[in-house]
């Protein structure tokens, strides 16, 4: 049986398989970006929380409660300025991410049944079922190898072996390298 993380949510369906891929554990799926910073603010108030959001076009106010730590590619982390508190947003979303990624791979999309052209893509990742679809696992593991794909989940691995007692300094240089 695998690990829950329930302090770890994604947003959207495609997300949280992306992120149980990566860290080999169930996590805490919520349906939007609102209902991501509600259950920080909720019911981790006072403990440690890592939140993976899509950079929509419209900015969140809970992002002005927090410091841009660090950038790269499609990927920002954010910390809360007094709780332990980490976002993670994908620029400008988890679809074009993952395509992009596919392609510096090299790696083409048909060969897992999925579309590679941009909006049928997205169309295939808001699908309910696509938060246990074997293609996208298989897809995942085929780009695993990625730099931004590798940052990711080094910045999970960081996140969660240290939470409270996390380095900003290392987090940044995560970014850097």
């Amino acid at each position: 049986m695998k690990q829950k993380m329930l302090h770890v949510m994604p947003e959207c369906f495609v997300d949280t398989n992306l992120i149980e891929y990566l860290l080999d554990s169930c996590v805490n799926h919520q349906h939007c970006c609102s209902k991501v910073v509600g259950t920080m603010k909720k019911r981790f108030a006072d403990s440690f929380a890592i939140g993976i959001i899509d950079k929509d076009k419209v900015e969140m106010g809970y992002l002005h409660e927090c410091d841009e730590l660090a950038q790269r590619g499609h990927l920002t982390i954010y910390k809360h300025k007094s709780l332990h508190h980490y976002l993670i947003t994908i620029a400008p979303a988890i679809d074009r991410f993952v395509l992009d990624c596919a392609k510096k791979q090299r790696v083409s999309l048909t060969r897992f049944g999925l579309p590679s052209e941009l909006k049928a893509f997205t169309k295939e990742t808001k699908q309910v079922t696509s938060n246990k679809d074997r293609r996208f696992k298989a897809l995942f593991s085929a780009i695993e190898q990625n730099d931004e794909i590798s940052l990711l989940l080094n910045v999970l691995l960081y996140l969660n072996k240290t939470m409270y007692k996390a380095d900003l300094k290392v987090l940044k240089s995560l970014f850097a390298s």
